[in-house]
């Protein structure tokens, strides 16, 4: 059998979009459409077709065309599932790939090398390439390159709607950069396609970031990490740029927190923890804790210096009584015949930091509905990723319209929708840190990176 190393150009395209990957010849066009779509970067949200004869050359007619079955196609139309790559490239013919006949997004695939099959080699191996995929529906190559100039021109009038429209429409994974090109996240995605037995990923994983367990490290994904879960909902080429961009920042590598800087991070839930202790913690009358408690906690957390008042009464001190409240809400805390005890996990984790990092982190998702969870992992992402906060909420938004939910009004989520959805992720978020003093509202700490990263796991 033969080997095919074929360079695909996009057509028009400045800086020349092009790669040079290798495929069995007895890999049917249809897969050779799969492979287009990812080494491209493409979403197969469109028609596309193959054709043996330029597409802007009418003298080459009459050419064979290929579409997919499904495709009600003209008569004379061959199926790409019935002919493979041998068939249509015996003969060193160039061969035509069109993809979004609106766009018309034309490749042009050239034969650089016919070599033996390698048995031991992945169906389609990706050689080399430069300058990333064209946004889908950004109006073919002319398009395209108008609004990635604009996108880099802050002063240019239509800048803030095209990085607008890149937000809504490209979203937050796929990358933004035209020169990106990551030959080893791509053939990451080839492997998972074509080889998936030998991918190291787990066969019976839909998320396609579990491996499977002979080769799962501690701190590795497994099949019930929130991220996993949320990531096997999304439809496949988004899937595919969630998988690549979390490769690419590195944000499910290797995690191992030390008991420093666990403790460091939980900070006020584990005074809050310590000081309900083993026993339990008698409240006031009126259902407040004591007095002497609240003092306590404000000033060993370095809150009482950026206090008016005297802060020892917790129904006038919000710090103390939002912690409070926020503790109850993840789990850590129950109020039973007027005293506040610690959940049997709490108790458990008293005096280790770190088991207490993961119970908050596994609290985050309790008495969420199913998109406020989908919610919180992407707040979760966008803080492990480094997205800047005013950002974050347009990620969010994305994720989720990926994920099939829309907003009670019909229309795009908004700034204020997902406020209401990640309410509660994000007053954890906002517990955490050993901050010395009271945070204002632009301020975050920068060890919720590494507390978001333990949560997605």
């Amino acid at each position: 059998m033969t080997r095919y190393r074929l360079r695909s150009s996009l057509v028009g395209s400045e800086p020349e979009i092009w790669r040079t990957f290798e495929i069995e010849g007895s890999a049917s066009l249809r897969m050779l459409h799969l492979a287009l779509q990812t080494i491209m970067g493409w979403r197969e949200s469109h028609l596309h077709a193959f054709t043996d004869a330029d597409p802007y050359d009418r003298a080459q007619h009459p050419s064979r065309r290929w579409e997919a079955l499904d495709f009600e196609s003209d008569e004379g139309t061959l199926s790409e599932d019935d002919f493979t790559v041998d068939d249509v490239l015996q003969g060193g013919r160039t061969l035509w790939y069109e993809y979004d006949f609106g766009d018309g997004w034309i490749h042009r695939l050239d034969i650089v090398e016919q070599v033996p099959s390698e048995p031991h080699l992945t169906t389609v191996v990706l050689l080399d390439g430069a300058n990333r995929g064209p946004f889908e529906d950004s109006g073919g190559v002319g398009g395209y390159a108008e609004k990635t100039a604009i996108a880099a021109d802050p002063q240019h009038p239509e800048h803030e709607s095209i990085v607008d429209w890149i937000d809504t429409t490209v979203g937050p994974w796929a990358p933004r950069g035209p020169g990106m090109f990551d030959l080893v996240g791509v053939q990451s995605e080839l492997n998972l396609m074509f080889n998936p037995g030998a991918s190291g990923i787990s066969p019976n994983d839909m998320s396609g970031l579990v491996k499977v367990v002979e080769h799962r490290l501690t701190g590795d994904v497994h099949e019930g990490s929130p991220i996993a879960e949320f990531a096997s909902q999304l439809p496949p080429p988004i899937r595919s740029e969630l998988r690549q961009h979390l490769q690419h920042t590195g944000v499910l590598g290797p995690s191992a927190i030390d008991a420093d800087t666990a403790a460091r991070i939980i900070r006020p839930f584990a005074w809050l923890m310590d000081a309900v202790g083993p026993a339990g913690l008698d409240l006031t009358a009126a259902g407040w804790m004591p007095q002497a408690t609240v003092l306590a906690g404000m000033t060993e957390l370095g809150w009482i210096a950026d206090w008016i008042g005297k802060g020892n009464r917790e129904d006038v001190t919000p710090p103390i009584a939002v912690l409070r409240e926020t503790a109850q809400h993840i789990g850590i805390v129950r109020v039973q015949k007027g005293r506040l005890l610690l959940s049997a996990a709490a108790k458990k984790a008293l005096g280790d930091p770190v088991a207490q990092l993961r119970l908050i982190a596994g609290g985050l998702y309790r008495r969420l509905s199913d998109a406020e969870t989908d919610a919180a992992v992407l707040l979760l992402l966008t803080v492990a990723d480094g997205t800047p906060r005013e950002e974050r909420w347009r990620a969010i938004a994305f994720g989720l319209e990926m994920c099939g939910w829309q907003s009670s009004t019909g229309w795009r989520f908004t700034k204020q929708d997902i406020g209401h959805a990640t309410f509660w992720v994000q007053r954890v978020l906002d517990q955490l840190g050993d901050t010395p003093r009271l945070r204002r509202f632009d301020e975050e700490s920068p060890l919720l990176s590494t507390f978001a990263r333990e949560a997605l796991r």
